[in-house]
């Protein structure tokens, strides 16, 4: 049975580098490319909040119970690696400086519900 699940990271982004990069090497690491064929495996949706370069990012995914883990550590896998090189081809860089499970609001279980049906889910 699939699920809604939070997975939360800290970063410092370096001067210069895309907001965005995060979102985009956690894409990544759970679709292969930003723009893929098909139903995505695990849905997924990346939210930050800033101050200046510092990041609370949020990431909603739908997965298998059985799964869990496994998606969990793809996305602390992707924002551990600290770069990303976005479609423009330019290159992001950050250090996340911690990470841990987050708990699923209301909201983003609508959004988890919004997301696996949107994105084909299986």
């Amino acid at each position: 049975m699939k699920r809604t699940f939070m997975q939360c990271a800290e970063v410092l982004l370096e001067p210069d580098a895309d907001a965005r990069a995060p979102g985009g090497a956690v894409t990544l690491a759970l679709c292969g490319s930003w723009d893929h064929a098909g139903a995505c495996r695990w849905p997924h949706e990346t939210s930050a909040t800033w101050d200046e370069r510092q990041g609370h990012v949020r990431v909603v995914f739908v997965a298998g119970e059985d799964e869990e883990k496994q998606v969990r550590d793809l996305i602390t896998q992707s924002l551990a690696g600290g770069e990303c090189v976005g479609p423009d081809g330019k290159r992001s860089r950050w250090a996340a400086t911690g990470h841990g499970a987050g708990v699923v609001s209301e909201s983003e279980e609508t959004l988890g519900r919004r997301i696996a049906g949107a994105r084909g889910a299986v």
